[in-house]
């Protein structure tokens, strides 16, 4: 089948899909938009031995990506002294072309680079609900976090840590949990280094802060100008 051909069974795809998303009253969110997209492509190309570009062309790269209109954006991350485990946090929502939405920042005491992970999650999801997000993909560049945010740890599922998080997972409001290279977490990572000067109250940030500012347009123009997906308008109602 030719590429042509392919890109349309594609479309009819993803429109069946948002048609059972508006109309189906009991339809359960369980994947973004636009890795829906993705993912209906490669089914595709395995299907009808159509090679896709764009999507080779995503998986290979390492950068922050954009999502559907409607959605946000949610990076979290840590930072953790090698000789004092003295621990710090941050992380950015952004909007869907990578506009800047909200960041923050703390100081969390000393702890092991997990458990500092996790209290970036938790500062994060109460930030997004404050701002009124409510369409949140929350990428974390911790493998064990994904792991405990979207199953039961063995070895902190008891903890009133993971508890907390849990409980801010099952309120009203779709999250999709993802694991992402560190190089696609740049600006969390930034904001989590300035946690140090901040102390334990931390900071907030309607405005991105200067010294992240070129890190910040660096990633949403590389994405801009390498995005391989057709946009397609996600009805936030």
């Amino acid at each position: 089948m030719e590429w042509g051909a392919c890109f349309s069974v594609w479309c009819w795809l993803l429109w069946k899909f948002r048609c059972s998303r508006v109309l189906d009253e009991d339809f359960i969110e369980r994947e973004g938009i636009y890795d829906r997209g993705c993912r209906l492509l490669v089914e595709c190309e395995s299907t009808f031995g159509v090679t896709v570009a764009p999507v080779r062309e995503l998986h290979r790269r390492q950068c922050w990506v954009g999502l559907a209109r409607g959605w946000v954006k949610l990076n979290v991350d840590a930072a953790v002294g090698v000789s004092d485990d003295r621990a710090s946090v941050g992380g950015v929502i952004r909007g869907a072309d990578g506009e800047w939405i909200f960041g923050f920042t703390r100081f969390v005491g000393r702890c092991t680079v997990l458990l500092a992970e996790l209290w970036a999650v938790l500062d994060g999801l109460r930030h997004a609900w404050a701002v009124n997000c409510r369409r949140v993909e929350l990428e974390t560049d911790n493998k064990e976090v994904e792991r405990i945010l979207k199953h039961d740890s063995e070895s902190l599922g008891a903890s009133s840590l993971v508890m907390s998080i849990h409980e801010w997972l099952r309120k009203d409001w779709v999250v999709i949990v993802r694991h992402v290279p560190r190089e696609c977490n740049g600006v969390a990572d930034s904001l989590a280094a300035l946690g140090q000067d901040y102390g334990w109250q931390g900071s907030t940030f309607p405005a991105p802060p200067w010294g992240i500012v070129h890190r910040l347009d660096d990633e949403r123009q590389q994405w801009l100008s390498t995005r391989p997906v057709p946009r397609f308008v996600d009805d936030p109602g």
